[in-house]
């Protein structure tokens, strides 16, 4: 993410894809409020794949930081899985 403005446009552009990402997850943990699963699973799938870029952003300057957004992503995407799964299952009819 070069660009003119330097660090503070790499640091801004960082920040909007943290930002998107958050949203997105909660988003996800409103439609899994809802029951829509596999709506919430697609949310927390692109909040993992931010999570990467934020990896291979900061994997030039911060190992730390780097192996953190990593961790993320990949808790996402069990949760991701997770939601899936549940969703596969079949419901028991209501008494």
């Amino acid at each position: 993410m070069s660009h003119p403005l330097g660090s503070l446009a790499d640091n801004l552009t960082a920040y909007a894809i943290y930002a998107t990402a958050q949203a997105e997850m909660r988003h996800a943990y409103s439609l899994i409020d809802a029951g829509e699963l596999l709506a919430a699973a697609a949310e927390i799938e692109s909040a993992a794949r931010a999570a990467d870029v934020l990896a291979n952003v900061s994997a030039s300057g911060a190992v730390e930081r780097t192996a953190h957004w990593r961790r993320v992503a990949t808790a996402r995407r069990q949760f991701a899985e997770r939601a899936r799964a549940h969703a596969a299952q079949p419901r028991l009819a209501a008494a």
